[in-house]
């Protein structure tokens, strides 16, 4: 989880850069590549997002299922 966090992060700068990117060119075709590609950037931010919060799902049932079975709280980190 903490890795997909950490991309996460990176692609939300990637995206962030490619806006202003997007915002300060003039060419026609530049801002239609940076278009396709903040996209792209989106479309795998949502991705990444969904993953994340399967981890975190998995995770703390992982969690519970010690729990119950007695298993001290420490012992999983």
């Amino acid at each position: 989880s903490g890795q997909h966090e950490t991309l996460l992060d990176a692609l939300q700068s990637r995206i962030n850069g490619l806006t202003t990117d997007f915002v300060n060119r003039d060419d026609p075709s530049q801002r239609a590549r940076l278009a396709a590609d903040r996209q792209k950037a989106l479309q795998e931010l949502d991705r990444l997002r969904t993953q994340v919060a399967a981890d975190r799902a998995a995770l703390s049932d992982l969690s519970e299922q010690a729990r119950r079975a007695g298993v001290p709280a420490g012992w999983l980190r």
